[in-house]
């Protein structure tokens, strides 16, 4: 029998450590300067609000997204992860995570300097299309020192997790239509 591996357990202590309010959903640019680089750099990092797992060794439903609740974005979560898959497929136990968009999209600083990529993907279970996506992110290797003493700049990357459930954004967006014809 194939031994899974386990969740980290410090998940819900740590959460418990964040400020009162907090609500983790930095700037794609701040997620790859204050944190990326800094996990690449093994530099401390501003918080403990995003895990270092196999992120591919589980389904996405597997992941404790429901853990992060008291501080992400409702059905949110952000993990670290060294196990990048080259292409477009990034394949879990029971599905794979599919390129939505061929390019990569690159992320800028205000000056317009790139400090990395993003990458969207969604997944699929068998050749069903569900409603988790995915956001890679990479940081642009120019950003790294080159004498830098750790090799992982290129393996190394954020996975950022949605469960996005579109009846419930139509529910969404119907009551805020509602609420506007109201005030009108």
């Amino acid at each position: 029998m194939e031994q899974q591996q386990q969740l980290p357990a410090d998940i819900e202590t740590e959460i418990k450590k964040l400020p009162v309010g907090f609500r983790f959903g930095p700037p794609e640019r701040d997620l790859i300067l204050n944190y990326l680089i800094n996990k690449i750099l093994n530099r401390p990092l501003p918080s403990n609000a995003i895990k270092d797992i196999h992120f591919f060794d589980f389904d996405p439903d597997q992941l404790p997204i429901s853990k992060f609740s008291g501080y992400c974005k409702e059905n949110q979560a952000y993990f670290f992860t060294h196990q990048v898959v080259q292409g477009g497929r990034r394949t879990t136990k029971s599905g794979h995570w599919k390129a939505s968009d061929s390019e990569e999209e690159p992320v800028l600083f205000k000056d317009g300097k790139t400090v990395g990529f993003k990458k969207k993907f969604v997944f699929y279970s068998g050749d069903q299309k569900t409603y988790w996506t995915m956001r890679e992110y990479r940081v642009n290797q120019d950003l790294i020192p080159a004498n830098a003493p750790n090799k992982m700049i290129d393996s190394y990357v954020i996975c950022k997790i949605k469960y996005k459930d579109t009846s419930e954004k139509r529910n969404r967006k119907f009551i805020a239509k509602r609420r506007m014809a109201m005030l009108k």
